[in-house]
């Protein structure tokens, strides 16, 4: 009873600034860990450039470029959610480190499907690595939704958000059976997730840019 109070009372007063810059650290080492992954094929220097270069590497760019797409999406909306969060408790640090759980696991993921794209488990293993980290950070947002010291007036915690959690979810959790039958239709699904939600989103503040200036 006494730790219980004592670990409340020392994250009573606690602010964001300490969470989110250790999830920043976090975030920064899953970027590093993902491009010190890209190893250039043994024949680079020599032979055909197509056959030698561009056609092995090519898979791992991709892979690479999704990954970073999603992860650096999920950093973003960490810091708009963290934004709103007036104190941190007990719970929400550690639903916030079940996140940082799973998404580490996403360069172990993409490292794999680089080097077997056209297997189904390596596409099942990364679908199933993104829609655990994808259902961690719905869980965060649930949590701070329900909390009842934060900024209710900047986000829309309620059915909004919840419904867009769910909806980047499914795809990820759908793409890992489908993955059995189809290696194409599963991967479309990874990529249909990050372009349903941040390509309307980079179009509508650009026109607002344009319609600003």
């Amino acid at each position: 009873m006494d730790t219980e109070h004592s670990g409340g009372a020392a994250t009573a007063g606690l602010g964001t600034e300490r969470i989110a810059a250790f999830s920043d650290g976090v975030i920064a080492i899953i970027i590093t860990i993902m491009v010190l992954e890209l190893k250039l094929p043994e024949a680079a220097a020599k032979g055909d450039v197509r056959e030698s270069f561009v056609t092995p590497l090519a898979p791992k760019l991709a892979i690479y470029a999704l990954s970073f797409m999603i992860v650096g999406a999920m950093w973003v909306k960490h810091h708009q959610l963290l934004a709103v969060v007036r104190r941190v408790t007990p719970q929400l640090m550690w639903i916030d480190l079940l996140l940082l759980f799973f998404m580490l696991l996403i360069p172990l993921a993409a490292g794999f499907l680089g080097e077997h794209p056209e297997s189904a488990r390596a596409v099942s293993f990364y679908a199933l690595t993104m829609t655990l980290s994808s259902a961690s950070f719905g869980m965060l947002r649930y949590r701070v939704g329900r909390m009842p010291g934060h900024y209710r007036d900047h986000i829309q915690f309620r059915r909004a958000t919840l419904a867009r959690s769910l909806m980047s979810t499914l795809p990820y959790a759908a793409a890992v059976p489908v993955a059995q039958f189809s290696t194409v239709a599963a991967l479309a699904l990874l990529v249909f997730v990050p372009a349903m939600f941040n390509i309307p989103i980079l179009l509508h503040r650009h026109r607002q840019g344009q319609a600003a200036a």
